[in-house]
């Protein structure tokens, strides 16, 4: 691994870059340590990204992060959320759905794990589970490419430094530059935006505290999940209108906009906007990528080599079943594993690279991509549909959703792409240093 003092801007030979030191990079840097694979995270920013919300973790989730070793740290300050309750405000339909699943022949059941669990919080565990010198900051790429013939991947980076790297893994989120340059299509609108926020729970409101809530509105849905303490993740998805793309990302402008979107909701909305911390809010155009199974050779990266996508760069999907850093979180475990269980070996990435160990690579982040897809498949259209009925915006949907989805369904959707999927485990036992490095 290159030392601090080499990473002045010139050029550096990193046998594997990851490219973004969000969640994705972050996990999928840990799952490569665990192999025995050193790598180096690219971030953008100065520093880690600490400004936003919280993500829902459900069991699918945990079972990455246990695999990744971290789970542990993290379990102890998030309660486990008792299950949702559901509420039209259209219609006036209501129902709790407690957060279970039976098991073979139905005779037992157990509570499907979910936890709300801070953005920070989760990207400082991450951090903190690398080794020294794994974090170059101040390092945005602007270009990328490889010289015909030639088995390495040339990374130009806007300090001018120039690295050229054996392996390169993109976590660089929706707009990925590297996902662009393997030839996937760019993320689709799929016509909604979102709202998100942080704030305490006012007093009177327990139920809030243990459960998830979500009210249904005419195009829009609203929903508050508890954290840890007192601290409430509320968010709020709407059909995008055109005035939606010209609004302004400040916090308080976001404020503004969102309380006047809840007008005529029940309490406590309103309070729970007004006092959430502004590092804490946010919006964004909600986009996914959907891509056929049996398009999957043609479409990803076929003869790229040795350079693959993660989380958000791979499948972007709206938030409408909390799968999206789930998902990423399984991604960077199933990575590693293809990578360990391969024909690959260690010495040949750390000690000599040419054409045949390229090969070698793009043929384990092919068998990535094989055991990866029909799951993406599933959550990016169950994500996608599910958003689109919830948020009910045509009568015909808000039928749909209020007396037909609602009481046949009963959200059983959110606990079920929770525990249809297990990512497994890594062979090797981590030997990261328990400190990361910022540069």
């Amino acid at each position: 691994m290159a030392t601090p003092d080499s990473f002045s801007s010139g050029h550096l030979d990193i046998d594997i870059v990851i490219v973004g030191g969000g969640i994705r990079g972050l996990a999928t840097a840990i799952a490569l340590h665990r192999i025995g694979l050193k790598n180096l995270v690219l971030e953008r920013s100065d520093a880690l990204r600490a400004t936003g919300a919280a993500f829902t973790i459900w069991a699918n989730g945990w079972k990455a992060l246990d695999a990744l070793g971290v789970a542990d740290t993290l379990r102890p300050n998030y309660p486990q959320l008792e299950g949702v309750r559901g509420f039209s405000n259209s219609s006036g339909v209501h129902k709790d759905v407690p957060f279970i699943e039976k098991h073979t022949g139905g005779s037992s059941t157990s509570r499907v794990e979910s936890r709300c669990v801070e953005r920070q919080a989760l990207l400082e565990t991450l951090a903190n589970a690398l080794p020294d010198g794994s974090i170059r900051f101040n390092s945005k790429l602007v270009s990328i490419y490889k010289k015909n013939g030639s088995p390495f991947t040339t990374l130009e980076l806007a300090d001018g430094t120039s690295i050229t790297a054996k392996i390169v893994i993109g976590c660089d989120g929706v707009h990925s530059a590297v996902a662009e340059w393997l030839g996937l299509e760019a993320a689709k609108h799929s016509g909604r935006i979102a709202f998100r926020g942080m704030s305490v729970c006012p007093p009177g409101y327990h139920a809030i505290e243990t459960m998830m809530v979500q009210i249904w509105g005419k195009g829009m849905r609203v929903g508050l999940v508890p954290c840890t303490g007192k601290r409430i993740f509320w968010f709020i998805t709407k059909k995008l209108q055109p005035q939606d793309t010209h609004m302004s990302h400040d916090s308080e402008n976001v404020r503004r906009a969102a309380l006047e979107m809840v007008r005529g909701f029940p309490k406590p909305m309103e309070e729970l906007i007004e006092s959430s911390s502004a590092d804490t809010m946010s919006i964004a155009e909600l986009r996914y990528r959907w891509v056929w199974p049996w398009e999957w050779n043609r479409k990803l990266a076929e003869g790229k080599g040795s350079v693959t996508v993660v989380g958000d760069a791979f499948h972007p999907m709206t938030p409408d079943l909390g799968q999206g850093a789930c998902s990423a979180l399984e991604d960077a475990v199933v990575l590693a594993r293809c990578l360990s269980l391969s024909d690959v070996k260690l010495e040949d990435i750390n000690l000599k690279w040419g054409e045949e160990e390229e090969r070698n690579i793009e043929k384990c982040f092919q068998q990535y991509w094989g055991a990866r897809k029909w799951r993406v498949l599933s959550v990016v259209g169950g994500a996608f549909v599910t958003g689109t009925v919830l948020d009910g915006s045509s009568s015909f949907l808000r039928f749909i959703r209020d007396w037909i989805w609602f009481p046949f369904l009963s959200m059983s959707h959110l606990p079920y792409f929770a525990s249809s999927s297990d990512c497994g485990t890594l062979p090797f036992p981590s030997t990261s240093s328990p400190h990361p490095h910022e540069l």
